[in-house]
């Protein structure tokens, strides 16, 4: 589809960018002569998005995160299927980028005012747009229970595997081996490599101190200290008996997004 033609008020719209199928969602006064900031967001493990189906606006406890930032955005919403379980591999970066690239196109959606969120292996996603085709574009990041750190996941082993897979890379691999083949696509080592002044969007970093999938140590608190050390307006929240699932907080979690997305009407 090379083109998006939308009405005004509430619309869900599945079509394709970079050869992977996307969806758009309006809220309820969208009009098209005032343009309305977007928000893009980023699926994690398992998650899809399908011709007419998309995990995070299908079911009702997730849409209600999206609910959440539209409120306070007062913003679109977009999501691509990013070829699967990618963990922020070429392939779902590009798509990344042909999705903005399209919405740019589209009448009543104001890409200079861009989010992005997600959680999980979204994380990565996220950080490799940001830090290539996507630099300096985003004015605000929500990341939630998130990967940033590929050479973590490759030596904690746990998600090595279908890490690697993502990559092209043998399961087999020594973790030294595909860590050095990996590099190039780790955030971390991207964000580490960052400088003062380098440009940067206001980051929001929510996580579960129990989160022993991804946990916080190698995750969320680098991430942090990264953005941090380069002078990165950056919020970390760690909560206590939270494990990797901060969605499961509900309208605590919803709220903080709400009111964070507010920066984009700013």
């Amino acid at each position: 589809m090379n083109e998006i033609r939308l009405v005004e008020g509430v619309q869900k719209i599945f079509f394709k960018a970079g050869g992977e199928w996307c969806y758009l969602w309006t809220p309820q006064d969208f009009r098209l002569g005032n343009p309305v900031p977007l928000v893009i967001h980023h699926h994690g493990a398992r998650g899809y998005v399908k011709d007419g189906e998309a995990d995070w606006i299908d079911t009702p406890s997730k849409k209600a995160f999206l609910d959440a930032v539209m409120r306070g955005a007062g913003c679109v919403i977009a999501g691509s299927h990013a070829c699967g379980d990618h963990w922020g591999n070429s392939c779902a970066v590009d798509v990344n980028n042909a999705l903005l690239k399209l919405m740019g196109e589209t009448e009543g959606i104001d890409t200079d005012r861009l989010g992005l969120m997600g959680g999980g292996l979204g994380g990565a996603l996220i950080w490799n747009s940001v830090l290539g085709p996507m630099i300096g574009k985003e004015k605000a990041v929500a990341v939630m229970q998130a990967v940033a750190n590929l050479s973590d996941i490759i030596k904690a082993g746990k998600f090595k595997e279908p890490c690697l897979k993502a990559y092209n890379i043998s399961p087999d691999t020594i973790d030294e081996e595909a860590i050095e083949k990996i590099k190039s696509h780790d955030p971390m080592k991207k964000l580490q490599d960052l400088s003062k002044g380098d440009p940067l969007p206001k980051t929001a970093i929510y996580h579960g101190s129990k989160d022993m999938n991804i946990p916080a140590k190698t995750h969320a608190i680098p991430l942090a200290e990264a953005l941090g050390n380069v002078g990165a307006d950056v919020n970390l929240e760690i909560f206590g008996d939270v494990e990797h699932n901060v969605y499961a907080m509900g309208e605590e979690m919803e709220k903080r997004l709400e009111n964070f997305f507010i920066a984009l009407n700013r």
